[in-house]
């Protein structure tokens, strides 16, 4: 019998906010350090070096508008020494659900969640499920941890921002978290729900 399992990456202070309303990439690639980094030593919150990220995750996103694109995102993790990092589009919800909390299981490390149809980011830093992931291929994701870097702001038409490390229901994230048509920008992904997924190390 599957039993009820939970994984949490986020300490206290893992969280940074976005200086600017355009640096949501930026502010999520400090929170991303912060949650893979369990020294405590080197916490990323700087204002000027998450203007630095947004710089560099926009100059690896093409046709942008003028923004960082998830592409951008998943290429500076890698090179900056969090990856290897990749941008995947799953159809299904509950599958996508599903296989960033298999990333998470596998990496420790968190996933990258493309939101209001790719106009923001948040990242999910743990899960609770019904079954371990790596002893059933079949778990269901009953929880998702998330780290909103626009919080407390929100938005009038997508809604609040959940607190730093809210514990969110599949029904309360898919207000936020939907399927992300990829015509906006020059992607061969195909239309679904978008993640920016650690890889296991070759």
């Amino acid at each position: 019998m599957p039993q009820a399992f939970a994984l949490n990456l986020y300490q206290e202070g893992d969280f940074v906010p976005q200086y600017t309303f355009e640096w949501c990439v930026a502010a999520s690639i400090q929170i991303m350090h912060n949650l893979i980094d369990d020294t405590g030593a080197g916490t990323w919150a700087d204002p000027v070096q998450q203007g630095e990220l947004w710089e560099m995750a926009r100059a690896r996103s093409s046709n942008s508008f003028n923004g960082a694109n998830p592409l951008g995102w998943a290429q500076v993790l890698t090179e900056v020494g969090m990856g290897p990092y990749a941008v995947v589009s799953v159809a299904d919800y509950e599958e996508a659900l599903q296989t960033a909390a298999r990333a998470i299981a596998d990496t420790d490390r968190p996933v990258g969640l493309v939101n209001w149809r790719g106009r923001h980011v948040w990242v999910m830093s743990g899960f609770e499920s019904l079954g371990d992931p790596d002893q059933f291929p079949e778990f269901s994701v009953t929880g998702i941890r998330v780290q909103d870097p626009l919080y407390p702001y929100g938005s009038e038409q997508w809604g609040p921002s959940p607190a730093p490390n809210a514990l969110l229901t599949p029904e309360q994230l898919a207000t936020q978290f939907v399927v992300r048509e990829p015509r906006r920008w020059s992607s061969n992904l195909p239309t679904g729900y978008m993640l920016v997924l650690p890889l296991a190390e070759a």
